[in-house]
């Protein structure tokens, strides 16, 4: 049984190195060097195998930087104690649930360079990063899913004399693009590099640097809209920068403890994949307007947008089921045959719920849902091998993306396309 556990967890780091620019040798070595800093890290991406290998501890980690596509997790997670649906009866992929959403892009770029979707730009263009295997120099394009075409924003590349150069989050507004990137000094000092670009193009510029412990915690971004650019952090706490590069980083008051969903929203939960506590507050960080979340005993795991929340409760027969609600309790509904965890990272556009499938272990069982709170439509997304290996990510974007996108032709083989489902463009 061991020696199948460790053959099974290691076909879930082959699938999703995949979906990963950085080698794996290149991946263990930058685990290693991280790993005496790992207490003071907030550890972003969760791997879960299917199948035998359940979650490692609360998860199996891997440091920051390493993927940075921010995976989807796709697995059963904790065992349930009864038998549960295995195949994906009822729930219809997405390209027949949402036609016009779904397209096929290319996974590289003519010169080679791996593409990473990072969001929607708008119901008929995705925003790429175009990466070359260093990590250090990067394009950034719009493609255009109707025509097949790509256009070149900008492109940017590290400082000299970082190493460990990783982009880790974006934003977008109607205005600009921001991303933001961790590195260290060849002194191992830790760095993070606020970057912005006119969303109709133009020339990169690195706005800040953080420098030292802060420059670790940042988790999100988020563009204000008014020429600022927004950062939460791990322990907690709101922050703006001045996108022209004048003066440093300022808290925003009665921020302590918040960290950003989508501007101008936060919670009192971190960004990432997690259960218990589940989020109790929703904070509006240009009004000051804090919303208190209402949930019914025994429901965890709950994240909540503007309005909407998600999370699961155990039902009667033993099995987890998702919850709907509205933040203040009302309009609360069970989704039979889908949890939130593990797959939950936030509502998107406080209208989509990323979900798993009760008894997902099972071969045949989707890789996981999209289910729109708006219209109660739920589709497929992701692909499944016959032993329940998945291949699902979504877009790099801080704020949950607006895209998920999946291997064309599963875990295995040469990828040459992904699927997108891009949900700007669901109706």
């Amino acid at each position: 049984m061991a020696e199948r556990t460790e053959e099974q967890l290691a076909r879930v780091l082959r699938a999703a190195a995949e979906l990963a620019p950085e080698p794996a040798a290149d991946l263990a070595l930058r685990v290693a060097a991280r790993r005496r800093r790992r207490r003071r890290r907030r550890m972003q991406v969760l791997l879960a195998a299917t199948g035998v290998v359940t979650v490692i501890g609360t998860g199996m980690t891997v440091a920051r930087g390493a993927f940075r596509d921010h995976p989807v997790v796709v697995a059963a997670g904790p065992p349930v104690t009864a038998a549960a649906p295995a195949t994906a009866a009822g729930f219809a992929p997405a390209r027949q649930v949402w036609p016009d959403a779904v397209s096929r892009i290319p996974a590289t770029a003519r010169d080679g360079a791996a593409y990473r979707p990072v969001t929607a730009l708008g119901p008929a263009e995705v925003l790429l990063s175009a990466e070359a295997p260093t990590g250090r120099a990067m394009r950034i394009e719009a493609y255009d899913t109707a025509a097949g075409t790509t256009r070149v924003l900008a492109t940017a590349s590290a400082p000299a004399g970082l190493i460990r150069y990783h982009v880790q989050g974006w934003d977008v507004d109607a205005r600009d693009i921001a991303w933001y990137a961790t590195a260290e000094t060849s002194r191992g000092e830790p760095v993070a590099l606020f970057w912005t670009v006119p969303r109709a193009g133009g020339t990169a510029r690195l706005v800040h640097t953080i420098t030292g412990d802060p420059a670790i915690r940042v988790d999100r971004i988020a563009l204000t809209g008014d020429g600022r650019l927004a950062y939460s952090t791990t322990t907690g706490g709101v922050f703006t920068l001045r996108l022209d590069g004048a003066g440093g980083p300022t808290r925003l008051p009665g921020t302590d403890g918040i960290h950003l969903q989508r501007w101008p929203w936060a919670g009192d939960r971190p960004a990432g994949n997690g259960i218990d506590p589940g989020q109790r507050l929703i904070v509006n960080l240009v009004t000051g307007e804090r919303r208190r979340v209402r949930a019914e005993a025994g429901v965890r795991a709950m994240r909540c947008g503007p309005t909407w929340c998600v999370g699961e409760r155990r039902g009667a027969d033993g099995l987890p089921r998702a919850v709907v609600q509205r933040f203040d309790g009302t309009q609360r509904r069970e989704l039979d045959r889908l949890r939130a965890y593990p797959a939950l990272d936030g509502l998107v556009d406080d209208r989509f719920a990323v979900l798993s499938v009760t008894g997902g272990r099972a071969a045949g069982a989707p890789a996981a849902v999209v289910h729109d709170l708006r219209t109660g439509a739920t589709a497929v997304v992701g692909t499944t091998d016959d032993d329940g290996g998945t291949s699902l990510a979504r877009g790099a974007s801080s704020p949950p993306s607006r895209v998920l996108y999946w291997n064309v032709t599963g875990r295995s083989g040469k990828q040459n396309e992904y699927w997108v489902l891009n949900l700007a463009a669901v109706r």
